[in-house]
């Protein structure tokens, strides 16, 4: 079995409505947190939450995260090389992910807690205006 069989499996890691899949791994009020994981073959479709959320990377190839303020500009940032190991994403800001390699496993911790009514998904084949790599 590879690795990602091995982490859904033992994680018992389920599809997320935005793409690759997920467990939650602790939710108070507060806060939650969940680990999320996502193949060289996919990619996480445009969405925002209405709360801040922090991105963690735990192992694999470095996770390519790319951000919209407006709908138009977009910046590309990197979480697991040259030490830098986590990403914070404003409220209602515009993101999507990628693997730069075979996967990359994440936490992502929103506080408040998250509820799937805060998630928006861009409607299908939305990108930002400017967004010129192919997800």
């Amino acid at each position: 079995m590879n690795i990602v069989k091995s982490l859904i499996k033992q994680h018992k890691m389920i599809a997320h409505p935005e793409g690759g899949h997920y467990v939650e791994i602790f939710k108070n009020k507060d806060v939650s947190h969940i680990y999320f994981l996502l193949e060289q073959h996919e990619h996480s479709h445009w969405h925002r939450i209405t709360k801040n959320e922090t991105l963690h990377f735990y192992s694999g190839s470095p996770l390519l995260i790319y951000t919209s303020e407006d709908g138009t500009e977009f910046k590309t940032n990197e979480i697991g090389s040259k030490n830098n190991f986590n990403f914070n994403i404003k409220k209602n800001m515009w993101f999507a992910m990628k693997s730069s390699g075979s996967y990359s496993l994440i936490g992502c911790t929103v506080a408040p807690a998250f509820e799937f009514s805060d998630l928006e998904l861009a409607p299908k084949n939305w990108k930002p205006s400017k967004f010129d790599i192919d997800l």
